[in-house]
């Protein structure tokens, strides 16, 4: 499963022209003969045209058989773990050969990912052998320390063949001093992004086919200055506007917002229908046929979209089949001002309705964002606590835990179910004190959580149980397993498959741990049918491999060899080669690879699970990854090599795994 929430495909594509666009020349020159520099930055307010200048320099870069990679970014990119994830994903639309690998590593590793992949990514660059150019477009929304120093280490040590363009309102959270030393920067502000006269020209009379003449057009340049987003408000007003030069005479210092005064004369010459639906859709940031009819009760929404996107209504398709738009981000302030002047309240109603579509199309990050603008936290909750186990059980927990930052900390630690689900995500990222203290909030809030059936505080207490046994096994514990029995397995066909899938797991271990071999392969016998009902793999693949550690205490070895290609294939297939849980497989199948002599084999898996690091599973995981690994390259004689490997860094996690040593 793809890090992060879904997004749409339009945040990977540069916008589309509406109409024609003017050839940047003079600018679009400035790139080509500056192309091996590091940065270039396209810095103004909003309406210089920023945007448009970067696609156009990416399509003349494209053109010369460069990579070019499109990133629009928005303020989820603020948490680093989907920045990197949208990035990779950009990436990997423009150079499908990316490994998945990396992507995997930001869900299982969200503390210090980035310490991996960004060298990963910069090396998988490198050997490509093929410059890459990556546009960030609306860099200004980020502000989050740590995504900005993951751009800055890109923009320091990006190798030979990667370079940026970045768009932004201001230069600020880029190392700006250190590429301007280096002569590694290009920089072209408001000043540079101001149509000239000729420009203005091509504009207004060219385009836009109005009845001007040289006079009126000096007029307009001089009183707009070049400033794109009045421009283009002016041959809105001027299309139907026989008096064109009375016009142009009263905007001449007469109005302390010129862009103010034209949105306002534009809307006012449209029909009640069109200007209510821009008003009713200029809430969210971006828009498709389904969402603009729920927002404007107007049933052909994208019949309407391509009406307005006709009109030039500022209106920018996102994407080259037409899903996704947008307004322009001035037009889309102007109409929603508009719509608290003349319909005071709406907005409100209006967040609630795309809150509800957006959970409904599977968009979750855009609905609680809605909700919350609404002040429906209640609904925000709600939102996420409805995919909470979804992510879950398809080891996506560090977007759990980025949905739940979204909301107030105070409304969350309230709501039980919440609480076990974060109890979840923590125990399967093997944070046990954060974990520990969710599940404790969740026991302490359950009594008086008025949202919870009789039923819902039964389950509730025994997924608890499960969870607390959980993060018992991987502290190589198992203090609360017998309790299982009679609150879990009695009851099995009154809890959800995920709550029974992991206690067979649990009591599994402790089978194991305790020598109980033909029960443990009993238990799974009787869990496979949970296994099955669950919707994500990783239960199953722990399943399959206790199976197997039973069997080869049992010297079954054909069984063995049967329940761990059972765990590495259903771990590939539903959650893909580098996830966790097909990693987690691949310890227990290295382990059985080194027997047989396979070490070429063995020794790729386990050098997999051993990125796993502290989350490498149990015990019984880490020591087939840690020890078996260790006899391998000690056989190779690598075992002391150039800094890579040494005795204490492989065999450390398992005689501490064994010992109980922390040092």
């Amino acid at each position: 499963m793809p890090t992060g929430p879904p997004s749409a495909s339009s945040k990977f594509r540069a916008p589309e022209p509406v109409g024609q666009w003017v050839p940047r020349t003079r600018l679009t020159g400035m790139l080509h003969s500056d192309r091996k520099r590091r940065l270039a930055l396209i810095h103004a307010p909003a309406g210089f045209g920023k945007s448009t200048l970067a696609a156009q320099w990416m399509e003349n870069l494209a053109s010369q058989g460069l990579i070019t990679v499109w990133l629009s970014l928005d303020r989820d990119d603020n948490n680093t773990i989907w920045f990197l994830s949208h990035l990779f994903q950009a990436i990997r639309k423009a150079r499908p050969g990316l490994e998945e690998e990396l992507q995997q590593l930001l869900e299982e590793r969200p503390d210090d990912a980035e310490q991996y992949v960004v060298p990963a990514l910069i090396n998988a660059i490198d050997e490509g052998g093929q410059d890459m150019v990556i546009t960030l477009d609306d860099w200004h929304l980020i502000t989050e320390p740590r995504t900005r120093a993951v751009v800055e280490r890109l923009l320091d040590a990006g190798g030979s063949h990667l370079s940026f363009i970045i768009t932004s309102r201001t230069r600020s959270g880029l190392p700006l001093g250190r590429l301007m030393v280096r002569d590694q920067l290009l920089e072209v502000d408001a000043v540079a992004l101001r149509f000239d006269e000729k420009e203005s020209q091509d504009f207004l009379v060219g385009i836009n086919r109005l009845d001007l003449d040289a006079g009126d057009v000096a007029s307009l340049h001089r009183t707009t200055e070049g400033w794109i987003a009045a421009l283009q408000l002016v041959s809105l007003s001027l299309r139907d506007h026989r008096e064109a030069s009375e016009l142009i005479g009263r905007l001449s210092g007469r109005h302390a917002s010129i862009g103010e005064y034209l949105a306002e004369n534009v809307l006012d010459t449209l029909d009640p229908q069109t200007l209510d639906f821009l008003l009713m859709t200029s809430v969210p940031e971006r828009l498709c046929a389904g969402l603009a009819s729920a927002l404007s009760g107007v049933e052909l929404g994208q019949a309407m979209l391509e009406k307005i996107q006709a009109q030039d209504l500022f209106l920018q398709p996102l994407d080259e089949d037409g899903t996704w738009y947008r307004y322009h981000h001035l037009f889309e302030d102007y109409l929603r001002r508009r719509l608290e002047r003349d319909y005071p309240g709406r907005t409100k109603e209006l967040n609630l309705i795309a809150a509800r579509w957006y959970s409904d199309n599977g968009f979750p990050s855009d609905a609680v964002d809605h909700a919350l603008a609404a002040g429906d936290v209640e609904l925000a909750m709600e939102i996420v606590e409805f995919r909470a186990m979804w992510l879950v059980e398809h080891s996506s927990m560090s977007t759990l835990l980025a949905l739940v930052g979204k909301i107030p900390a105070d409304h969350v630690a309230g709501q039980a179910r919440l609480q076990t689900a974060i109890a979840w995500a923590h125990t399967l990222l093997h944070q046990s004190a954060a974990a520990q203290g969710a599940l404790d909030r969740a026991e302490a809030v359950m009594p008086a959580d008025a949202t919870l059936t009789e039923h819902d505080r039964f389950e509730l207490g025994v997924e608890g149980l499960v969870v607390q046994s959980c993060i018992d096994m991987y502290g190589d514990r198992v203090n609360h397993v017998d309790e299982l029995d009679g609150k879990c397995f009695a009851q099995a066909e009154l809890l959800r498959p995920w709550i029974v899938s992991v206690a067979a797991n649990v009591s599994t271990f402790k089978k194991i741990h305790d020598g109980d071999y033909p029960l443990a392969l009993e238990q799974q016998r009787w869990a496979a049918k949970f296994h099955g009902l669950t919707s994500g793999p990783f239960s199953g693949v722990y399943g399959q491999c206790f199976a197997g550690l039973a069997a080869y205490a049992l010297l079954d070895l054909d069984s063995v060899d049967q329940h761990f290609t059972a765990a590495v294939e259903l771990g590939r297939r539903k959650a893909g080669r580098y996830s966790h849980a097909a990693r987690l497989a691949g310890a227990m199948m290295g382990q059985l690879l080194y027997e047989r002599g396979e070490l070429d084999k063995a020794e790729k898996l386990l050098e997999e699970t051993r990125e796993l690091g502290s989350e490498g599973g149990v015990v019984d995981f880490m020591v087939s990854t840690y020890a078996t690994l260790a006899r391998i390259k000690a056989l190779r004689g690598t075992l002391h090599g150039p800094g890579k490997y040494s005795t204490k860094a492989i065999l450390w996690p398992t005689v501490s795994a064994w010992t109980g040593s922390n040092s």
